[in-house]
Order: structure tokens, then C-alpha cells, then sequence
């Protein structure tokens, strides 16, 4: 029962992760989104804006990478989840998913990928991921291996 609870744990934390993502957007972001090149935007799309000036410093990080961050690490919590006792075939596809995730972002460099490219963004995501996977193995790991002894 407690390894469907942290296995479900995992698949909560993926989507919180997903929809604060998301939320980013129309929140905090401009009208001038890549999307609405593709689908028209929502005529209530600015009533849901929270104005803050984030042109510089930390905000600018947090709401510019953020979104990023955010979908990368639903994306490991999701593969966490789904390989939660196997720890060699979570890894391999953990380092695959980010290795995807990067190459796409530096897609948006050579114009590949459509997009604006930011070093802060491939930046931030690998500091986000190297965090996660420090806390999963000084934390969890440890927990899981101390668990499969007893």
C-alpha cells in the first residue's frame, strides 16, 4: 500500500508541476505568445494577467524559464513515478527525457524548433533537474534501498 502512495505521490506532484507550468502563461506572460500565431487568443486572455514588472531580476527568471523548469520536472516526476522500483530504467529514460528537452530548446538557436532560445532557460532547467535528482537520491533512494532490506 505505502508504494502505491508514493508511486501516486509522484503522479500528483507531475501535474501540479504541469498545470503550474501552464498557469504561468496567461497569468503572468504577454500577448505576444508563439501560440497565438497557431490558435487566436482568448478575448479574456489580459483579464487574467497579474500585473507585475518583471523586466528584470529574479521574476524575469521565474516567469521567462519558469514555464520550462516547471514541464521539465512534471516530465521526471511522471517518469519517477512510472519506474518507481526500477531505478536503472527510471534513470536511462529520465536522462533521455532531458536530453530531449535540452536539444529542443537549443533547436530554438539554430531555428529548428520555433521559439525564442535563452541560455537562462537551458540554464535554469539543468539546475532544476540536477536539484531534483539530488533530493531523489540523498532522500528517496536512500529511503526505497533501507525499505528493500527490511
Amino acid at each position: 500500500m505505502e508504494f502505491l502512495m508514493k508511486r501516486t505521490t509522484y503522479f500528483v506532484l507531475s501535474a501540479v508541476s504541469m498545470i503550474c507550468g501552464v498557469l504561468l502563461y496567461p497569468l503572468f506572460r504577454g500577448p505576444d505568445l508563439l501560440i497565438w500565431k497557431v490558435i487566436p487568443r482568448p478575448d479574456f486572455w489580459e483579464t487574467l494577467k497579474i500585473p507585475l514588472d518583471w523586466s528584470e531580476g529574479i521574476l524575469l527568471v521565474l516567469i521567462g524559464s519558469g514555464s520550462d523548469c516547471l514541464w521539465l520536472l512534471s516530465g521526471i516526476f511522471l517518469l519517477r513515478g512510472l519506474w518507481f522500483y526500477k531505478q536503472k530504467i527510471q534513470t536511462i529514460y529520465i536522462i533521455i527525457f532531458y536530453i530531449i528537452a535540452a536539444v529542443y530548446n537549443a533547436g530554438q538557436f539554430f531555428g529548428i524548433v520555433p521559439g525564442v532560445f535563452c541560455v537562462i532557460d537551458l540554464l535554469t532547467m539543468s539546475s532544476v533537474a540536477l536539484a531534483e535528482g539530488i533530493i531523489y537520491h540523498t532522500f528517496i533512494k536512500r529511503r526505497i534501498a533501507y525499505e528493500e532490506i527490511f
